[in-house]
């Protein structure tokens, strides 16, 4: 490759733009050490994440995805109408991840970007990323600056706004008993290894494993962030139970 070609001029895409990462890293690369299944647990986001209708679900060939360590960057080209089921794709990928033991914070916002294979970066990115950093909690943190993400429309309980920003919780119990949780995502009719139908089941093992990790957090900060959507989800768990 030769510098003409290095310095060639590049024009940003207007393009949704979800940064997210796994909350905790340092503490999950410690747990793992050298075991090769741990370390194969690492890579889950990844995988979730392409096996996941929040590409298949943009419905366009150019869906592009960048991970690194605990980050992740999917963009895809904006589309007002794509935008309900691309924030259920990622939904799936959150509950998914939690699961696994794993939460998950993301920044959306549309806006100028350049991605091309490994190689991400532009304004929207930049907006993206802050987004995530001031979320705090466990969520999608939605740019409200923009009027598409604003006025989005999504499931009951699943949208909301507090001192952190506007934000999709995907979590809720109607979005884990919908009809969008695993939806064409899982060819074998599973979700993390329970029948997708099993809404009840799935959302008792989401809190389970939330009451671990609320159990396992080390720090003050840990244990707000978590307890914010153990509480959340145990709350709504006793609808479930009819209590």
């Amino acid at each position: 490759m030769d510098n003409v070609d290095l310095m060639s001029p590049i024009t940003y895409d207007d393009r949704l733009v979800i940064f997210f990462d796994v909350m905790g890293w340092k503490s999950h690369i410690a747990w793992a050490g050298d075991d090769p299944f741990k370390v194969g647990m690492l890579s889950l986001m990844p995988k979730l994440l392409k096996r996941s209708s929040v590409l298949q679900g943009a419905g366009s060939s150019d869906a592009r995805i960048t991970a690194f360590s605990d980050c992740c960057v999917v963009s895809i080209p904006f589309s007002e109408e794509s935008l309900p089921q691309v924030l259920y794709g990622l939904s799936n990928v959150f509950v998914g991840a939690a699961m696994a033991g794993f939460l998950l914070r993301a920044g959306a916002t549309i806006g100028k970007l350049h991605h091309e294979n490994d190689i991400v970066f532009g304004p929207g990115l930049n907006v993206a990323h802050g987004l995530e950093s001031n979320g705090f909690y466990p969520r999608i943190i939605l740019d409200k600056d923009v009027p598409s993400l604003k006025a989005l429309q999504l499931l009951e309980g699943m949208k909301g706004e507090d001192e952190y920003g506007l934000f999709v919780d995907p979590f809720t119990l109607p979005f884990v008993k919908s009809g969008y949780l695993a939806k064409d995502s899982y060819p074998d009719g599973t979700f993390m290894g329970i029948p997708a139908n099993k809404a009840t089941e799935i959302y008792t093992v989401l809190l389970m494993r939330l009451e671990e990790m609320l159990g396992k957090a080390g720090t003050d900060k840990s244990k707000k962030q978590v307890n914010w959507l153990y509480a959340r989800v145990r709350q709504q768990h006793k609808q479930i139970l009819g209590g």
